[in-house]
């Protein structure tokens, strides 16, 4: 497998009359190699395995902290020891490869380190390819999605363990922390992100972060949370009712949920994420409320959020292979907020769910 995708990569080399591609991405380095990084290790400085390959070689770069752990997991690549920064480290293997024109990840490479090896390498071009990545990473094989598929699987077991755990009086860090504590010991290398679990008002922050408010009967209790398994994540979010809500959150958890039907009643090969995008939103705003001003959806994989994107700004023709979430939702400030997402991997035959849990509104407490 590593050999199609290296040769995938370096099809790109003559597509677009490049010499090599330095890779940085965390995500890349893995997917092409092997070696993994841990959460927030790519920001690092210094040379946390970064990728150089050119058409008849492949080098992944380490310092001191990296060394051993890169001959273990990406002994297929050369490994060049290094200690100083990218614009001293770099130059002299670009002028052995006889490199003039290099593909980079501007969206990961700082800019100041961009410039500084512009100015210590002036004979080589410099290339942003992070779109022209994208392709290679954006349809999953049948063991990526297994692999989703298995992150899934947890999530889901979460879930159902929550709905029987959490009770009135709790905080939303208390059941942050059980949350991440169960995935753990249930066969999750660890979370794919910092969980989202609040409750009541404070719901209708789509990205709120959990606090020492404590969970009342009346309240929604918004739960958004995703672990990863060797590498590969899931994402699911569910609003639960604390005892009985008012008629009108009902109204809107349903609302949400039939905008999520339908949307993923309309996903299939050949379709644009932006349709799919307004027939959710349609329906929200038959309830008279505005919809979620987020996407409806993300890829996933080796990244929680990664091409394809299914949102009203971007067109995205949506094809077998590609793994991404549905997660309509409804936010109003000072009163609610309701969001349904599930992971769907989209087939020739159309979408099948990889999250399993009811969207029917539960009611705990």
């Amino acid at each position: 497998m590593t050999e199609a995708r290296l040769a995938a990569l370096r099809a790109l080399l003559d597509e677009h009359a490049l010499d090599a591609i330095l890779l940085s991405r965390s995500a890349n380095k893995r997917y092409f190699s092997g070696f993994r990084l841990g959460h927030g290790e790519e920001a690092t400085s210094g040379f946390s395995g970064t990728l150089l390959v050119t058409r008849d070689s492949n080098e992944i770069l380490a310092d001191s902290r990296y060394v051993e752990q890169a001959e273990i997991e990406a002994p297929a690549w050369e490994l060049v020891r290094t200690s100083r920064a990218l614009d001293v480290e770099l130059p002299p293997l670009l002028l052995r490869h006889e490199v003039s024109a290099l593909g980079m990840e501007a969206a990961v490479v700082s800019h100041a380190d961009w410039s500084a090896l512009a100015e210590a390498a002036p004979g080589v071009e410099l290339h942003a390819m992070d779109d022209e990545l994208v392709p290679l990473r954006i349809h999953k094989t049948g063991e990526e999605v297994d692999a989703i598929g298995r992150a899934c699987a947890i999530s889901d077991a979460c879930f159902a363990h929550l709905v029987e755990f959490v009770r009135p009086g709790m905080t939303e860090r208390e059941v942050a922390w059980e949350l991440e504590s169960y995935v753990r010991a249930n066969g999750a290398d660890g979370l794919a992100f910092e969980s989202i679990v609040l409750a009541g008002a404070r719901a209708a922050m789509p990205h709120g972060r959990p606090s020492e408010a404590v969970i009342e009967r009346g309240n929604v209790l918004l739960i958004d949370f995703g672990v990863a398994v060797d590498g590969y994540r899931s994402d699911m979010t569910r609003t639960l009712f604390v005892s009985e809500v008012p008629e009108e959150v009902r109204r809107y958890h349903d609302a949400v949920r039939d905008a999520q039907q339908l949307a993923i009643e309309a996903l299939a090969v050949g379709v644009n994420g932006q349709e799919v995008d307004a027939i959710a939103r349609t329906r929200i705003e038959a309830e008279g409320v505005e919809p979620y001003g987020h996407g409806l959806g993300h890829g996933i994989g080796l990244e929680t959020h990664e091409p394809p994107r299914l949102r009203r700004s971007e067109a995205y023709t949506l094809e077998a292979g590609m793994v991404f979430s549905v997660e309509p939702g409804i936010y109003l400030p000072g009163v609610t907020g309701i969001r349904i997402e599930d992971i769907v991997a989209l087939e020739a035959s159309g979408p099948r769910l990889l999250t399993t849990s009811p969207r029917e509104p539960i009611v705990i407490g």
